[in-house]
């Protein structure tokens, strides 16, 4: 099976392209329509992974246009030139981010607040339009330790680790909830998500911890010192992901992820 996978020099584009075979895209920034027709014609991928995507939502804000290009009509592009191939396309749980519900929350009902958010979610409906049989990924806030040669990003266990050398407190919500995923789960699911019906799903851990609970789990665990704090009230991105699971597709938990990626990572 051919696999055509954008984004893979990304945080999870890298993690997908070592768990396993893909042809890894060029850069498609600013790309046209018809340059992304030409890729097709020379690669005529079976499948399309697409997780390439200007996620950073103060970017976005600040480049409208340029945000728009690469979330929205780059995803579009490769829809209208996909031909028979299957499309995976990841998405955001910011999509529920102006919820008014507590959560968590299912796939039909979404609030975007945010440009990001909003471009996220227009990007999944033209693409469900164009192709019905397309699986839209909400994906949740993802972790893992450094890749070598990979630009990293800060993230859930990299921060807390950065903090506890540095001395410096944290702060997190006691009153929000939201699933935070081991990337290496996520290259796992992501090939397993070749096989799901069209559609959006929810796509991560569950947690049912808070997230200041949750950071002291990991603090625990780890034998951090670091101070934790009970930061502001947050608003929930808190995902009920029983559609992926009666397709098949199980995560572990976000208590679960976390102990796997300490012991992937030998950090205990």
């Amino acid at each position: 099976m051919r696999i055509l996978l954008t984004g893979a020099q990304g945080f999870v584009g890298a993690r997908i392209r070592e768990h396993m075979p893909v042809i890894a895209a060029p850069s498609l920034r600013n790309a046209s329509l018809d340059q992304v027709k030409r890729l097709m014609d020379e690669i005529r991928p079976d499948a399309i992974i697409h997780t390439a995507a200007i996620s950073d939502i103060p970017a976005c804000e600040k480049d409208p246009e340029g945000s728009y290009q690469a979330n929205v009509l780059l995803p579009v592009y490769l829809a209208k030139a996909a031909g028979s191939s299957k499309l995976v396309m990841f998405s955001s749980d910011q999509v529920y981010a102006g919820c008014e519900e507590e959560g968590p929350y299912q796939e039909d009902i979404v609030c975007p607040p945010n440009r990001y958010a909003k471009q996220k979610l227009e990007m999944e409906q033209r693409v469900l339009d164009m192709a019905p049989d397309a699986v839209m990924l909400r994906a949740t806030w993802m972790y893992d330790m450094p890749i070598y040669g990979v630009k990293n990003r800060g993230n859930f266990i990299v921060n807390m680790l950065k903090a506890a050398a540095e001395h410096a407190p944290l702060s997190f919500s006691d009153t929000q909830y939201r699933g935070v995923t081991y990337a290496r789960e996520v290259a796992r699911c992501t090939e397993l998500s070749l096989s799901l019906p069209g559609g959006a799903y929810n796509f991560g851990s569950e947690n049912h911890l808070s997230m200041y609970e949750t950071a002291c789990f990991l603090r625990d665990e780890l034998h951090l010192n670091l101070p934790l704090e009970r930061g502001e009230n947050r608003h929930n991105l808190w995902m009920n992901c029983t559609k992926l699971k009666e397709n098949g597709i199980h995560f572990p938990s976000t208590v679960e992820g976390l102990r796997m990626c300490i012991q992937d990572y030998q950090l205990g």
